[in-house]
């Protein structure tokens, strides 16, 4: 079994995923800010982070950009 570099099992160690918890406590409007500053990030340093190669940062701002489609496409837009 490889490590999940995106999303790995230590996310989901507490019966539901941390993002999930990020939602509950801080609400979907911030949730969806982090989001994208995450996405923005990754792809920022994507092939710079030693000993990483860019397509995991790739993948991570990919990861992101889909939870801020399917935040907005369950109607959880912004006020």
């Amino acid at each position: 079994m490889s490590y999940d570099q995106i999303n790995p099992d230590h996310y989901k160690k507490f019966g539901t995923e941390v993002w999930q918890q990020m939602i509950a406590l801080y609400g979907a409007e911030k949730y969806l800010a982090f989001c994208e500053l995450n996405a923005f990030k990754y792809r920022m340093r994507a092939g710079l982070k030693p000993g990483q190669p860019a397509q995991q940062d790739i993948e991570k701002a990919l990861w992101y950009e889909e939870q801020i489609k399917s935040l907005i496409g369950k109607g959880k837009q912004r006020g």
